[in-house]
């Protein structure tokens, strides 16, 4: 017969096991996770109850694109618009400081659509939406 600090031993490594065994588990479970959201996203996996739960995650998807499309606008404003001859011009200068050449500010002529899924604005040309993915 074991005696109890033996039995101690085998309780104390079965839920070693247990604890290890649970961690790859979820593990498996989230890159599983990843793995069919991947599907759904690239329209490979249509099944009305999983699209209905990969929702959520889609606005998450798109609260994020938004957030780096406005944090790229603020990082181009705080580094300025360059002159050719490649000095910083402030916002408002009509002429370069430096070399007096006009200040051209480019125009932004892509065409834009909205993403059927997420309503993200999107270059007209794209094949697949940059923010949730859907082929278009």
């Amino acid at each position: 017969m074991a005696t109890r600090q033996e039995i101690m031993k085998e309780i104390d490594k079965l839920n070693k096991g247990v604890e290890n065994t649970s961690l790859r588990k979820e593990e498996a479970l989230l890159e599983l996770g990843i793995f069919i959201y991947q599907k759904v996203r690239e329209g490979l996996l249509n099944n009305s109850e999983i699209n209905e739960k990969c929702e959520s995650i889609i606005g998450f998807d798109h609260v994020i694109y938004d957030s780096k499309v406005k944090i790229h606008e603020y990082q181009k404003e705080l580094e300025g618009i360059k002159c050719s001859c490649g000095a910083t011009l402030a916002p408002g200068d009509l002429f370069c400081g430096q070399c007096g050449q006009k200040v051209e500010i480019p125009v932004d002529t892509t065409e834009y659509i909205e993403c059927e899924r997420c309503l993200s604005k999107i270059d007209k040309n794209s094949i697949y939406c940059p923010c949730c993915g859907i082929k278009l």
